[in-house]
């Protein structure tokens, strides 16, 4: 009897231990799994509000950028609770300009965001189009001058289309649908909730 106990205890030993080279690794895995995950949800937590406010402030220069000469972010009050479709903001310049921020989506899916500036009249005074998500030399032309810069002068009494006032850009008929969207956004935005803030400067 003694005998068989000596010779059951090394295969004892050897079920341990592959029980614990099995195991061991499993523990060591979930421990840093679990490090890591920590470590991500901290960096997450210190990076976000860095994150959201260079966001801000790429926003606001971009509203900046299509209002009148001499705005300055510091002058620009927001304008809240838009409702209209499309509209992710818009801004009133100290002078009683307005400008929106709409996107719609382009080629791909990909966002195509306008930033859009009215005066008291309802002429579009200025456009940028951030066509930077489209296909290069095809769709990004719609970010170009030669395309938004036939906008300008175009008054919000009367919605955009291919044609009216420019025609779609060849080879790009998507990306030049999300800008005519966004800016019938800006429109819609400035005819139903802007049209009175622009002269109340």
């Amino acid at each position: 009897m003694a005998d068989n106990a000596k010779t059951k205890a090394p295969a004892k030993t050897a079920e341990e231990s592959a029980v614990k080279s099995i195991l061991l690794p499993v523990v060591v895995l979930v421990a840093i799994c679990v490090v890591c995950s920590a470590l991500l949800a901290y960096l997450n937590g210190m990076t976000k509000p860095i994150i959201a406010e260079n966001t801000r402030l790429a926003t606001l220069e971009a509203y900046v950028s299509v209002l009148p000469a001499g705005t300055t972010p510091e002058s620009l009050t927001d304008i809240e609770n838009l409702t209209t479709a499309g509209v992710a903001g818009a801004v009133r310049s100290a002078d009683g300009a307005v400008a929106v921020q709409a996107a719609a989506p382009g080629y791909s899916g990909k966002a195509l965001t306008v930033y859009v500036a009215f005066d008291a009249a309802g002429n579009i005074t200025n456009i940028q189009a951030d066509a930077s998500l489209q296909t290069t030399g095809i769709g990004s032309k719609t970010g170009e001058d030669g395309f938004t810069g036939g906008f300008i002068g175009w008054n919000a009494a009367q919605p955009v289309e291919s044609g009216s006032p420019v025609d779609a850009i060849a080879g790009a008929t998507v990306s030049s649908k999300a800008v005519f969207a966004a800016v019938n956004s800006a429109i819609n935005c400035y005819n139903n909730e802007l049209a009175g803030v622009a002269t109340n400067g």
